[in-house]
C-alpha cells in the first residue's frame, strides 16, 4: 500500500505571537517535533524492522532485518515556506522531500500542502494530511484507516483522537465536544456505526468537535473532494475555525462524513501531539491531588 503524507510547516517567530510556530522559546520543541513527524513517522510504518536473535544453541546473536507485511511504502512531502520553517535541519531521506511554497500569508501554508496533496490522488492508495507535530504511534495505523473505509464503501473518513499525555495522569484528548451543540453544526448529526473485533466492539461517532489536526482519506475519497473544490475554484461557503483547521478538517466536512471512535475507544486510533496544550485549562482539583498522592506500595 502507497502512501502519501503531507505535512504543513511553519516557523516564523514574532515577538509577542501567542502561536508556537511564532515563538522563540518554542524553536526546540517544534524542532524535534517535526523531526519526529518525518524521521519517526518513516521508521515506524515502513516495511523494514529489525529483529534481534541468535542464530542458534552456542552461535552469537545478530540483528537481522524483519520485513511486515503490516508496513507501507510511505512518503513524506514537508510544505514550507523558504526563510521562515525548520525544514532545512532535517536529515536528508530517500522518502522525505521538502517542498518551498512562496506565499505572502504563511496561514496559507496548510491550503497550499492540502491541494498539493489532493492532486496526487492518482498513484497512492491512502493520501493524508498532518500537522507538523504529530506522531503516529500506533504501527497499525494505516492498516485499521484502510479497512474501516473499505468496510464502509468509502462514505466516511475516520478520524483519530489527537491526544498529549498530562505526566502522572495519563492520557488526554484534545477534541472534546462541546457541552451544548450550536444549531449550525451541520455535520454533527449523531450517528454512530460499529465494528466488532475480537477484543470486543469499537464504535465510532460523527463528533461535534472532529478536527484532530490530520486526515487520511483512501484515493477514491481524495478525489471526490478535490473535484468538489476544485468545481468551486477553492471557496468555501463556511470555514471551520482558522486556516490550520480548515485544512486538516473543514475541506472534508461539506463532501464526506468525519467519523471518530467514542472517547472511551480513544486509543483505537490515535495520534500524539507534541505539545502541552492540556497545560492551558486548569486540572480539576481531584486530578490535582490524585497526582499528588504516592503510588500505593
Amino acid at each position: 500500500m502507497r502512501v502519501l503524507l503531507a505535512i504543513a510547516h511553519v516557523f516564523a517567530p514574532a515577538d509577542g505571537s501567542p502561536y508556537s510556530a511564532r515563538s522563540e522559546a518554542k524553536r526546540e520543541i517544534k524542532r524535534e517535533a517535526l523531526r519526529r513527524a518525518t524521521a519517526h513517522n518513516l521508521e515506524r510504518h515502513g516495511h523494514t524492522s529489525w529483529l534481534h536473535a541468535t542464530a542458534g544453541r552456542q552461535q552469537p546473536n545478530e540483528t537481522r532485518a524483519l520485513r511486515s507485511a503490516i508496513g507501507v511504502e510511505l512518503f513524506i512531502q514537508v510544505y514550507a515556506p523558504p526563510g521562515a520553517s525548520l525544514a532545512g535541519e532535517l536529515e536528508a531521506h530517500p522518502c522525505l522531500q521538502v517542498i518551498d511554497v512562496a506565499v505572502d500569508d504563511l496561514m496559507a501554508v496548510p491550503a497550499v500542502a492540502v491541494r498539493q496533496l489532493l492532486d496526487q490522488a492518482d498513484t497512492y492508495d491512502l493520501l493524508c494530511y498532518f500537522e507538523d507535530d504529530i506522531l503516529i504511534e500506533d504501527p497499525e495505523f494505516f492498516a485499521k484507516i484502510h479497512r474501516l473505509i473499505e468496510l464502509t464503501q468509502g462514505q466516511y473518513v475516520f478520524m483519530p483522537h489527537r491526544c498529549e499525555r498530562i505526566p502522572g495522569l495519563g492520557d488526554v484528548i484534545l477534541s472534546g465536544d462541546p457541552d451544548v451543540l450550536w444549531p449550525d453544526l451541520f455535520w454533527a448529526t449523531g450517528e454512530t456505526l460499529q465494528f466488532d473485533s475480537w477484543l470486543g466492539p469499537r464504535r465510532f461517532y460523527r463528533a461535534a468537535n472532529p478536527h484532530s489536526g490530520c486526515f487520511v482519506l483512501s484515493r477514491a475519497q481524495a478525489l471526490k473532494v478535490n473535484h468538489y473544490w476544485q468545481a468551486r475554484n477553492w471557496r468555501p461557503e463556511f470555514r471551520f475555525a482558522g486556516p490550520l483547521e480548515h485544512a486538516a478538517t473543514g475541506v472534508l466536512l461539506p463532501v464526506l462524513k468525519v467519523m471518530k471512535p467514542v472517547p472511551e475507544h480513544y486509543r483505537f486510533l490515535m495520534v500524539r501531539h507534541q505539545d502541552e496544550i492540556w497545560r492551558r485549562v486548569p486540572l480539576p482539583s481531584t486530578a490535582v491531588r490524585s497526582l499528588n498522592q504516592p503510588l500505593p506500595e
